[in-house]
């Protein structure tokens, strides 16, 4: 069965090359890579023109003017012919059997399917998320449990409208919320079947001002759905991401919320804040 692999870049350079080279050499080669140069000004189109040339498996396409990542993603999911995508960002890389492994376990009853990761810096790869879950979207308003990548039928994702283009965070997360709303629970494999590189230099989170925007955003489209206990967790990710400590009044209110350990981890990271900001 065909897969598409959708991925975006933007100026990655040497980046890009590890993040192809990882899905060409997949145990699965029925594939199509297409990679959309979203108005980069240091040589990637170049390079997806070689790698074109030497493997007719890559489609490139080419925006003169930078268009953001979500627009660059639907656009490759529209020129897609595989039944079924999937993303890779162009710091990331898949295990080779990555594919391979998550269509043998595709069930069309679940939204999409999933896996679990390598968070891998420059001392050490991590295993996170490796555990079989079945996702309710009551558990993915608490947490985003889908990572940062799905395999999903291209109609699925068509049928949602794609990525949020106006979404300034959390982009992955919202998009992947849909398509449990829309089409029931999905089902996350419980091994690390990619490599998620935290240490290469560039920039991977948003801002504060971004995140802080994005959060409220996502808030806005999935807050009905929502209870106290995931709004609590939702609060607490933002604090997270953005690296802000807790109020007195803040970690009082989210400690019975749930990921203890989590919330307790980061208040040693960050200490509290005593005074009103």
């Amino acid at each position: 069965m065909l897969i598409s692999v959708y991925m975006p870049s933007h100026n990655r350079g040497p980046l890009l090359n590890r993040a192809m080279d990882s899905v060409l050499a997949q145990t699965h080669q029925d594939l199509e890579l297409i990679v959309v140069d979203d108005g980069s000004s240091d040589g990637t189109w170049e390079v997806l023109q070689a790698y074109a040339a030497r493997d007719s498996r890559v489609k490139p396409i080419r925006n003169e003017q930078p268009q953001g990542a979500c627009a660059a993603r639907n656009k490759a999911i529209a020129a897609a012919a595989g039944q079924l995508v999937t993303g890779l960002d162009d710091d990331d890389t898949f295990t080779p059997d990555r594919l391979e492994t998550l269509l043998k376990h595709y069930d069309p009853r679940y939204a999409f399917i999933c896996s679990g990761y390598y968070w891998t810096d420059n001392k050490r790869a991590k295993p996170v998320m490796c555990s079989n879950k079945v996702i309710t979207l009551a558990e993915q308003l608490d947490a985003n449990h889908a990572t940062n990548q799905v395999l999903v039928e291209r109609e699925r994702m068509l049928a949602i409208g794609g990525f949020d283009e106006d979404l300034v965070a959390l982009q992955d997360y919202d998009c992947f919320t849909r398509l449990i709303k829309a089409f029931g629970p999905a089902y996350r494999l419980g091994q690390p079947l990619q490599s998620i590189y935290v240490d290469h230099g560039g920039v991977r989170i948003s801002n504060q001002t971004k995140s802080r925007k994005g959060f409220a955003r996502f808030l806005e489209k999935h807050g009905a759905d929502m209870g106290w206990k995931q709004r609590q967790n939702h609060a607490f990710w933002l604090k997270m991401r953005i690296q802000e400590p807790f109020s007195v009044k803040e970690l009082l209110k989210s400690l019975p919320a749930g990921h203890l350990k989590m919330k307790l981890g980061h208040l040693y990271r960050y200490g509290l804040r005593l005074k009103a900001a």
